[in-house]
C-alpha cells in the first residue's frame, strides 16, 4: 500500500483532489490523505510513524513554508519519503535544482490524475 499525502494550499485544488480519491479509490492501492499546509503535512507524517513507503505532492509555494523548505524538513525529518513537486510551468524554482534536492518528479498543474497515477505505480508499484 502507497500512503499519498498531497499537500496544497488551494482549496479548489484539495477538493478536487478528494473528488477524484473518492471515485477511484477502490481499484487503486493507494491509500490518499490531504493537508492544506506544510505544517499540517509533517504532523501527518509524524502521525504516520514507520508506515510503509510514503509519497508527499506539494505545490511551489505554501503561506507559511515554499515547497524547497518542506523539501528540506521532511527530507531531514522522514528520509524515507519521497516528493512529486506540482507545479505550474513558470514556478520560479528550477527543475534542475529541485531535483538536485531530492524531488522525484515535477507533476505539471492542472493535475493530469491518469498521469499521477502512472508515475505513482511506476515509482512504488512496479520499480525497476
Amino acid at each position: 500500500m502507497v500512503h499519498v499525502l498531497f499537500v496544497d494550499d488551494e482549496p479548489a485544488l484539495l477538493d478536487l483532489f478528494k473528488q477524484e480519491m473518492s471515485q477511484n479509490n477502490s481499484a487503486l492501492n493507494f491509500n490518499f490523505h490531504l493537508a492544506a499546509n506544510a505544517q499540517e503535512c509533517i504532523k501527518q507524517l509524524q502521525d504516520f510513524g514507520s508506515s510503509p513507503v510514503l509519497l508527499v505532492i506539494s505545490k511551489v509555494t505554501a503561506p507559511d513554508m515554499d515547497e524547497l523548505a518542506l523539501l528540506k524538513v521532511v527530507q531531514k525529518k522522514f528520509p524515507r519519503v519521497k516528493i512529486y513537486i506540482c507545479t505550474e510551468m513558470s514556478a520560479p524554482y528550477s527543475r534542475k535544482g529541485n531535483e538536485d534536492q531530492g524531488s522525484l518528479r515535477f507533476i505539471a498543474k492542472p493535475v493530469n490524475f491518469k498521469t499521477l497515477y502512472g508515475a505513482i505505480s511506476e515509482d512504488f508499484l512496479n520499480p525497476l
